[in-house]
């Protein structure tokens, strides 16, 4: 199925689209961590910043003390004092 055709029926069922379709959903918690589900790999990790490579882009998470909490086969917990979190496109 094409990614418009698969879109347009995920809208229509009014389904989740980070479940169907493999979208990031990112949470925070206040300005001290990240969690975010339906990443595919981190691209770089440093204490002023994390990228993190998703179906969709790239997210990138700056702040100050950064520290990955834990990672797994589909989310992440990025604590430290968060600053910016940026979405790229493909």
């Amino acid at each position: 199925m094409g990614d418009k055709l698969k879109t347009a029926a995920v809208s229509a069922m009014k389904l989740p689209r980070d479940v169907c379709l493999g979208e990031p959903l990112i949470s925070l918690e206040g300005r001290r961590a990240v969690l975010v589900e339906n990443y595919r790999k981190i691209l770089f990790y440093s204490e002023g910043q994390v990228k993190i490579q998703s179906k969709t882009g790239i997210i990138s998470i700056c702040g100050k003390k950064l520290k990955i909490e834990y990672y797994d086969d589909e989310e992440m917990k990025i604590s430290g004092c968060i600053s910016s979190v940026q979405l790229d496109g493909n």
